[in-house]
Parts: structure tokens; sequence; C-alpha cells
């Protein structure tokens, strides 16, 4: 009976010791592997952080690829905007030009303004027509909104104009509403001068001018431009008018030259 028990008393110990050995070896594994966890967590975050580095690279780089190409594509068009914008400023030119021409009582030869006079850069431009086209020196030329000059110089396919604006230039002309006469004479700001304007004259800012006609050069009733300002300077016997042209001569494209 006694070996019976002392049988079991052994059992029960060997079984508790067998137990505590493989909790305490759960607890030293597991203790272990949160160790090592532990050691390699900063190596883990670190290819975890450049595997989405990676994948966010990738799209972006193709993003950027067709963000290139999009904006190449959108400068390409607004260049072509540009150009239709320029081609349709010049359709509108010509075919007021064209009108015009059709309106006036001489006969005309449209021509393109290729250049200016490097040695006087705002009073002269280059035209590109010439004898071949039947142009003469001191011939008047227009445009659609009134005259711009004469021509000075003449080649076989080009020409030059010397512009109103030229202080070089006199063109007999009027004041449309009162039919007062006066020299108009170019000046280096671009603007006229009408000099020799009676002091009794009632010229006033706003009033028309127009070709007078007189000599053999400029057609009578051609618009010149409008008075900005009247004045008389000391010590002379009659008014002077300031005017601004019919056309902005600086911005001239095309022109008509009178035969």
């Amino acid at each position: 009976m006694r070996a019976k028990k002392s049988d079991i008393f052994k059992a029960l110990v060997i079984i508790s010791v067998t137990t505590l050995l493989v909790v305490n070896s759960k607890s030293i594994a597991n203790q272990s592997r949160v160790k090592f966890v532990d050691f390699i967590s900063p190596v883990l975050k670190t290819v975890k952080t450049a595997a989405s580095s990676v994948r966010a690279i990738i799209p972006f780089a193709t993003l950027r690829e067709e963000n290139r190409i999009l904006r190449e594509r959108i400068n390409l068009l607004n260049r072509r905007i540009d150009e239709l914008k320029v081609l349709s400023a010049e359709n509108d030119r010509l075919k007021t030009l064209l009108a015009f021409r059709k309106s006036v009582p001489y006969s005309t030869i449209p021509a393109q303004v290729i250049g200016r006079d490097p040695t006087n850069w705002s009073n002269s431009i280059i035209i590109d027509k010439g004898s071949l086209n039947g142009l003469r020196e001191n011939r008047p030329v227009l445009f659609t909104k009134g005259l711009v000059g004469r021509l000075i110089e003449i080649g076989r396919t080009s020409a030059k104009v010397l512009l109103i604006t030229d202080p070089n230039s006199k063109v007999g002309v009027l004041i449309e509403r009162n039919r007062q006469g006066g020299i108009l004479a170019g000046r280096p700001d671009g603007r006229c001068k009408v000099v020799y304007i009676a002091l009794d004259s009632d010229v006033a800012p706003g009033d028309k001018v127009i070709t007078a006609g007189f000599g053999s050069v400029f057609p009578k009733d051609i618009m010149v431009g409008v008075v900005t300002r009247v004045g008389k300077e000391p010590g002379r016997l009659y008014k002077y008018a300031i005017v601004k042209t019919a056309e902005d001569l600086s911005k001239l494209e095309e022109v008509l030259c009178i035969r």
C-alpha cells in the first residue's frame, strides 16, 4: 500500500516538474521572440518605407511624363491659337483695305510694309512695290482711315514712303468745319502741326483736318487727322494746331499707293 502511495507521489512530482519546465520554456521562447522582433523592427520599418516610396515613385514618374506631354500639347495649341488670331486680324485688315480701295476715286496699288528706314525709324517705311508696279515719286500713300505720306524713293520692286509725321513732310490742309487753310508739318513726337492758321479762326480741338488739294501731289479731301490742341507762338501772327494722325503710322502693315 505504501509502495503505491510512493509511486503516486513520484508521478505527481514528475508531472509538476515537467509542467514547470514546459511553462518556463514557453516563457523563455516568448521573451526571445519579443527581443528578436524589437531588434529587427527598425529594419522592417525601413524596408516598409522603401517599398512605399517605390510604389509612390513609379506612378508619380508616369504622371510626371503624362503631365509633360499635356503641357507640350497645351503650348502647341496656344501657339496655334495665336497664329490663327494673327491670320484673322490680317484677313480683317485686307478685307477693310479692299473695301476702301473700291470706294476711293483713284487708281491704287496695294502694298505691304516690309521695313522701316533704320536711319529714320519712326518717319519712313519701306514697301514691297516699285517701278515695276507702276509707282512714281511724290505719289500719295493712303490707308483706310486717311493719309499716310508720299513716295520719295522708287526701286524696281520696293519703295520708300515719307510719312506725314516726318519734319521734312509738308502738306497743304484745311480745317474741315470752317475750311480754314494751313500747312501740315511732321513732328518728332509722331504727331503733326498745322501752322499759318489765321488768328481770327475758330479752330478747336476735335476739328477734322483734310488735304486741301493744292499742287499736284495730294488729292483734295483726304482725311489727315484730328486737332488735339490749339495755340499761338509768341511773336507770330498766326495760330497753330497740334494734330493726331488718323492712322497710327507706327503700326502700319499694308498701304494703298495712288498711281
